[in-house]
């Protein structure tokens, strides 16, 4: 399905059966909805729990190779020269 971006399997516990964890995008609650029947219907898997973020973190880039980043290397792991 392309609207999962992630998928998981995590360990159960007696008050949480699920195992599988995936992450679904849609722009509204209804539109995550249907992708979900939808893979239910398809996969047989009927008992899922729907669970929506509460708050977006904003998102930056990762830097690699940075002159910070050389400069801290010269200072704390003595690698660069």
């Amino acid at each position: 399905y392309q609207a999962v971006s992630h998928c998981y399997q995590r360990p159960t516990y007696e008050d949480w059966p699920y195992s599988v964890f995936s992450m679904v995008h849609g722009r509204s609650v209804e539109e995550c909805e249907t992708v979900l029947a939808a893979m239910a219907e398809e996969t047989g898997l009927t008992e899922y729990t729907s669970l929506y973020s509460t708050r977006e973190y904003k998102k930056t880039r990762v830097r690699y190779f940075t002159p910070e980043m050389e400069a801290w290397e010269r200072l704390y792991a003595g690698i660069l020269r």
